[in-house]
């Protein structure tokens, strides 16, 4: 997958399998030579029947990647793509200031001047697909860095370098809302699952929660802004003390996921046990319970990273994790020193805690470099019987804020305990600019690292649906694939309760605006005066041949 710059990249939500015993997804990736391009990868993962029927020296093939076709629409640097949760649209933002959505097409079908080689820029590669530009929407003069789209494939969400974040409807391409709170460019959007807020994070070193109100008109949205988050008010401990601190507690119940919330009343059922005060509507002005000389950002500036600040909410909504952090530790011995050492780090936030300003529960620092973009696995997993010395696996380093409870139970009937007191394990990825890491939210600790593989600084993540694979795109130009074999990550949760098997169903589904039509018009020919039966028939004329003599001869 070389080239120019690899900017992002996006695994295609729901695809049939392509080869029998294993899934194929297809892969959009998209960089600086403007175009978007498809892929289709073979994990080739060997399931366990196959394996235990297949004989000892047979040894399952390696992953592969099968080039499908090139998207040439775009004038500028191709900064995102994001496929739509059913996965039947594609969506690419760039620095043209477009947001395009693609279809697939029939490969019989091309435009006129166009050829499977055409639209190629690969020294004449065929197209294996062939994708089309169903809409193409005009959203700012100026650059755009990242989109995301709403639960229900109704809305896209796209932010750039205009400091605003715009609301677009799907159907007509429409922008139907403007938000302008950011001073500085919108680096990174995320939308909850559970379609009640929108989070977004700019280099003004703020993050945004905005949440849903409920609209008369099921063909538009409206948002309101509920915290804005900078500084960093949590009260740090190591999770060694908040382990031995805290008190038994029953396990959280499990979420439901097909009722979408409407208040934060409402979706305590849903939410890790965190003893938060109810959060009111002007939450983000309370007195902060740290003074201001110990009171830190939370985030780098703008020369922290020059892109993309890349956050992303859980498949459950209960948490929502943000990159390019800076921690600073708060601890008893180093509260009075000045200069407390900084350490690159994510911050988590709990769905009760959104509404309020600057109270992460939780943040992960020792990152050598500034991260940033985080993904979360869209499986559920049971939790490690393995991994109930937590106090023991977890570093030191990583913190809780206070009032973060962990799930116990009687000595009687041990039982796997979580960080968040979740009754399954979420996996997310976290990438740096050298490095990947993978974390799960049973314990502090990262799982694994990924290091050493590009030239250049990581830009983007993303899972396939069935959770066994990561993509990493560097701006290198390169795209590194990591397969997971069976129950590596994990054994997955009671599939009842999966979020990615549940849709959400779309509000506009009645209204369809209409598509401007690209076809020329058929040209109407004037009526041909046919005759009636009753008159009669017209003679033909013959003429006669008349001799007029030799022609004369050239004088």
């Amino acid at each position: 997958m070389a080239g120019d710059q690899s900017l992002s990249t996006d695994l295609e939500t729901t695809q049939p399998p392509v080869l029998a015993g294993g899934q194929s997804w297809r892969l959009a990736t998209a960089g600086g030579d403007n175009n978007v391009r498809m892929w289709m990868i073979h994990p080739n993962i060997p399931s366990p029947a196959a394996l235990a029927a297949a004989s000892s020296d047979t040894t399952p093939h390696p992953p592969r990647t099968e080039y499908l076709a090139t998207l040439a629409r775009h004038t500028g640097v191709v900064n995102v793509v994001r496929f739509s949760p059913f996965g039947d649209m594609l969506a690419s933002a760039g620095d043209d200031g477009n947001v395009l959505f693609w279809v697939r097409q029939d490969l019989s079908r091309n435009h006129f001047g166009q050829t499977p080689f055409s639209v190629s820029n690969l020294d004449g590669v065929h197209d294996k697909e062939c994708w089309r530009v169903r809409l193409m929407t005009r959203t700012t003069p100026l650059e755009l860095y990242d989109l995301a789209w709403s639960p229900d494939a109704d809305f896209v969400a796209a932010g750039g370098t205009d400091f605003s974040v715009r609301l677009l409807r799907v159907s007509d391409g429409t922008v139907i809302r403007e938000i302008s709170d950011h001073q500085h460019y919108v680096q990174g959007i995320a939308w909850d699952p559970l379609h009640q807020y929108l989070a977004t994070q700019s280099s003004d070193r703020f993050m945004h929660v905005y949440e849903r109100q409920k609209e008369q008109d099921s063909s538009s949205i409206d948002m309101r802004i509920v915290s804005r988050n900078t500084r960093s008010d949590m009260q740090s401990r190591s999770v060694s003390e908040a382990l031995s601190s805290v008190d038994a507690a029953a396990p959280a119940p499990a979420p439901a996921f097909s009722n979408v919330c409407t208040s934060a009343a409402a979706s305590d059922a849903q939410l890790p046990p965190i003893d938060v005060p109810e959060c009111s509507t002007c939450s983000q002005h309370a007195p902060s319970s740290i003074s201001s000389d110990q009171a830190q950002k939370l985030y780098g500036d703008d020369r922290c990273t020059s892109f993309f600040r890349r956050l992303d909410f859980s498949p459950d909504g209960a948490l929502l994790v943000t990159p390019t952090g800076q921690f600073y530790p708060l601890s008893a011995t180093e509260a009075g020193s000045k200069n407390t050492p900084m350490s690159n780090a994510v911050y988590i936030y709990g769905r009760a805690n959104l509404c309020r300003a600057n109270v992460p529960i939780a943040a992960l620092p020792g990152h050598k470099t500034t991260t940033i973009a985080v993904r979360f696995s869209p499986i559920l997993y049971r939790l490690r019987s393995s991994s109930c010395s937590t106090s023991k696996s977890m570093p030191s380093t990583a913190q809780l804020s206070k009032g973060v409870s962990e799930a116990h139970t009687s000595s009687d009937t041990p039982r796997p305990t979580s960080m968040f007191g979740l009754p399954y394990r979420m996996i997310y990825a976290v990438a740096t600019q050298e490095s990947v890491w993978v974390y799960d939210t049973q314990q502090a600790g990262p799982l694994c690292c990924f290091s050493n593989l590009h030239y250049a600084s990581f830009t983007d993540l993303a899972w396939s649906p069935d959770g066994q694979s990561l993509m990493m795109s560097s701006s290198d130009g390169y795209c590194s694939l990591a397969v997971f074999d069976y129950h590596e990550l994990g054994r997955p949760y009671q599939y009842s309760d999966q979020p990615s098997l549940t849709r959400t169903p779309s509000r506009t589904s009645g209204f369809v605006a209409p598509i401007p039509s690209f076809e020329p018009a058929p040209v109407k020919l004037p009526a041909s005066s046919t005759p009636s039966k009753d008159a009669e028939p017209k003679k033909k004329r013959r003429v006669a041949l008349t001799y007029e003599g030799p022609l004369s001869s050239s004088q």
